[in-house]
């Protein structure tokens, strides 16, 4: 695959942290979208809620970058193992 990276762990390990790292950029993305939507007051939502809520985006956000943001996942990727450091 990428010949930078010596064992098949580092590369897994590797694309793991970029599968994340794009994740947690659209988990940002997904929490401004849903904040921008305008929320009613007459029923206040609980600590719970609120926190549920936070992990849903979160868990949406990882399944996206895993699914559909594969293609900027894999560039990422490509970007950073052929990456030397000297």
């Amino acid at each position: 695959m990428i010949s930078s990276i010596s064992s098949v762990g580092q590369q897994d390990k590797l694309w793991n942290a970029c599968s994340e790292f794009v994740g947690s950029l659209f988990y940002d993305i997904f929490k401004k979208m849903y904040e921008s939507i305008p929320q009613s007051d007459l029923i206040p939502k609980s600590s719970g809620e609120k926190w549920f809520t936070n992990m849903l985006l979160y868990e949406y956000s990882k399944q996206a970058a895993k699914d559909d943001l594969k293609p900027l996942v894999d560039m990422i990727y490509k970007k950073l193992a052929t990456k030397t450091y000297q």
